[in-house]
């Protein structure tokens, strides 16, 4: 190599250097290299990642193995990110433990922004992306959540199961025609295993091997592979998630005794390739999926709530009384004349976020408030610190639904809890009904007050734990019938 050429690498390195240099000024504020790795949590990432930001600003930055990350804790910013330059955050970042190694990588919440995805979309939306088409379910979602209602009755201390069951049976229902049988029902049990694994295995910094791809070609005897142990099991889960109900479903249509669900409307298609099948069933598999776990974070928050603020309990219930009196349940037909319940159904929207973190990945440089967003930047939004932002939200650590009533409400929380931009969730009609439904039914049939334990009153705690889908951690509280006439009402069979 002549003297001429060396002298233009060098140039060119150093050129390289300082461009380098100059794009790493213009990223907002943050931190990068070895420092990161003793920011990345080990557990309760968004608390983690709500210090971060409030040390470097509302959008900050880490670099780390070659990766910009994007940090967001204001409304603002991300809404003017993912909704009004919607294109560029609508991709999600290569999901190596989640995607690839545990075999989650075709459902909709981790594939790329592509015609896979906009398939599934579409397909979900066609039967419950609108208000028309979940009113129709409304008399299946009634006859549910009284089945649901009646097992609390009778096993009070199991109320977290039989939340889950209720909301398990509707998706199960409108995904694949299936109709959850008395007790225990192995579908449900399915679903509670396969989202505690998912959630885990997609946990935001939860595995090196997100950032560091080759660490995937390691075998699972080395030092430090048990994640590759870990994701063998969770294959095996996901498999029987997708294969089980689908099987159910095509025996149904041989038999001509499918009931009408997003898998059989779909499987009736003519001219199905083994790709159209593919998605099809990963469709109805994102359903079951989804609609298993956050609702019923959600609404066991809501146990929660209630025995944490018995006066918000007592002012709910006092409206029902008087709006729909106690001769018979609320309905969907009432919520128009339920305005308090409706604010205490938003502040549990805002007071217990079931999805923490919203993680995108851009396709192209973008600039924000003069900072650079380079291209192929993983962007995490912290929903869960928004929602608590006392810039916005008045004591946001309590339990207020008057914050959302009066002259000057405080900003409604549905375009940040439910996501944001093209990713928004499709299910949110269908969560927005059946949750609302579950808590109003409740309120007007159960007394829910803190459990007694040797004379004394046990106060729970306010404790989120999980990974990309988090619940109240598990806690005691008394539910009791709130007349004989409400434990009548419960007990009456609801044909659907």
């Amino acid at each position: 190599m002549g003297l001429g050429t060396v002298v233009k690498l060098v140039f060119l390195i150093c050129l390289y250097e300082l461009y380098a240099r100059y794009r790493a000024r213009r990223l907002p504020p943050g931190i990068s290299g070895l420092r990161c790795i003793h920011e990345i949590p080990k557990e309760k990432p968004w608390v983690k990642m709500l210090d971060f930001n409030q040390k470097n600003g509302d959008i900050a930055s880490a670099y780390l193995f070659g990766y910009n990350v994007i940090l967001v804790g204001s409304a603002k910013i991300a809404v003017d990110l993912l909704e009004k330059h919607s294109t560029n955050y609508s991709h999600r970042p290569r999901s190596i433990m989640g995607g690839e190694l545990s075999g989650w990588g075709k459902m909709m919440v981790l594939c790329d922004y592509n015609n896979w995805f906009r398939s599934q979309r579409k397909w979900i939306a066609h039967d419950i992306g609108s208000h028309a088409t979940v009113e129709k379910l409304h008399r299946m979602i009634e006859g549910e959540t009284r089945r649901t209602l009646r097992s609390v009755l009778a096993e009070p201390d199991r109320v977290r199961a039989h939340v889950r069951k209720g909301f398990t049976s509707v998706v199960l229902r409108l995904s694949h025609g299936y109709i959850t049988q008395e007790g225990d029902d192995p579908l449900v049990d399915l679903a509670e295993v396969a989202n505690s694994q998912l959630s885990m295995a997609t946990l935001a910094g939860g595995h090196f091997v997100d950032f560091l791809h080759f660490l995937k070609y390691i075998p699972s005897w080395f030092p430090g592979a048990g994640f590759k142990k870990r994701a063998k099991e969770y294959t095996t889960v996901v498999h029987d998630l997708l294969e089980i109900p689908h099987n159910y479903v095509m025996s149904q249509l041989t038999t001509g005794t499918a009931i009408p669900s997003l898998s059989s409307r779909l499987l009736s298609m003519p001219d199905l390739t083994e790709d159209l099948v593919d998605n099809i069933k990963w469709t109805a598999l994102t359903m079951y999926r989804a609609g298993a776990d956050t609702s019923t974070s959600v609404t066991y928050a809501f146990y929660l709530a209630m025995t944490l603020y018995p006066d918000v309990m007592k002012k709910a219930q006092r409206e029902l009384d008087s709006v729909v009196g106690t001769g018979r349940l609320p309905t969907f037909a009432d919520r128009p004349s339920l305005p308090y319940v409706e604010a205490l159904f938003t502040e549990l929207l805002r007071w217990h976020t079931p999805s923490p973190l919203t993680l995108r990945r851009t396709t192209a440089d973008d600039e924000y408030d003069g900072y650079l967003i380079p291209a192929g930047s993983y962007v995490m939004v912290n929903i869960w610190a928004i929602l608590r932002d006392e810039r916005t939200y008045t004591d946001p650590l309590e339990f207020r639904p008057e914050r959302f009533l009066g002259d000057d409400p405080e900003p409604l929380p549905w375009n940040v809890c439910f996501g944001l931009g093209r990713r928004r969730c499709p299910g949110f009609f269908l969560a927005n009904s059946t949750v609302w439904l579950m808590c109003v039914q409740s309120l007007a049939v159960f007394d829910i007050s803190k459990h007694v334990e040797n004379g004394v009153e046990v106060t729970p705690e306010f404790n989120q734990v999980g990974g990309t889908i988090i619940h109240q951690a598990p806690f005691k509280c008394s539910i009791q019938p709130r007349s004989a006439a409400t434990e009548r009402l419960v007990k009456e069979e609801l044909m659907i």
